[in-house]
């Protein structure tokens, strides 16, 4: 008996190409100190939920992020929880920007910014865990790259918010004339 498979292979390759575009622009940072970065992955996270809906949005935030972590051998161990929290960027900002009828600017707002803070809580909820009660390093270091992460990590989700709805919506257009926002 055939099965019949639950992606296409258009959406495997969207959910692929995306992913490779968060590959590619987490390559694109500034190093702040040996704990944190600015970067531009985030915003293809918040962008493939906000344009392709939340499993493909989770799914290419997730992988991509986790293909990087694979490029680095002081992230490689932590990659499969790279996978989860990055995942929740891209499949909350789908969720919400797809909730109901018709696309809008509110709900693109909303969905990217709810999708990016989650991760920051998420991520800086980690690094305390690993670093504190896993790694047992003192409060004080703990708690001082808590802040740095805090306000890199917020950098990153005002620039994710603010570039992927921007791009969204610029993008929109173009990729449904193309057919390629079709369900």
């Amino acid at each position: 008996m055939e099965t019949k498979s639950k992606f296409s292979v258009r959406q495997l390759a969207i959910i692929g190409l995306l992913s490779a575009l968060v590959f590619v622009f987490s390559w694109i940072q500034i190093p702040l100190g040996e704990v944190a970065r600015i970067h531009l992955g985030n915003v293809f996270c918040a962008l493939s939920g906000l344009l392709f809906g939340p499993l493909a949005g989770g799914l290419a935030s997730g992988f991509g992020s986790m293909l990087f972590d694979f490029t680095n051998p002081l992230y490689i161990s932590e990659s499969w929880i790279t996978f989860i929290t990055k995942f929740f960027i891209g499949f909350l900002a789908g969720v919400i920007a797809h909730k109901g009828a018709g696309v809008s600017l509110k709900k693109d707002i909303i969905g990217a910014t709810v999708g990016s803070l989650t991760y920051v809580v998420l991520y800086l909820t980690k690094s305390y865990i690993m670093k504190y009660l896993i790694e047992h390093q003192d409060i004080g270091a703990v708690m001082t790259q808590i802040v740095t992460k805090g306000i890199t990590s917020t950098i990153n989700a005002i620039l994710a918010i603010v570039v992927s709805v921007l791009l969204a919506k610029m993008m929109r257009p173009a990729l449904a004339k193309a057919g390629i926002l079709a369900k």
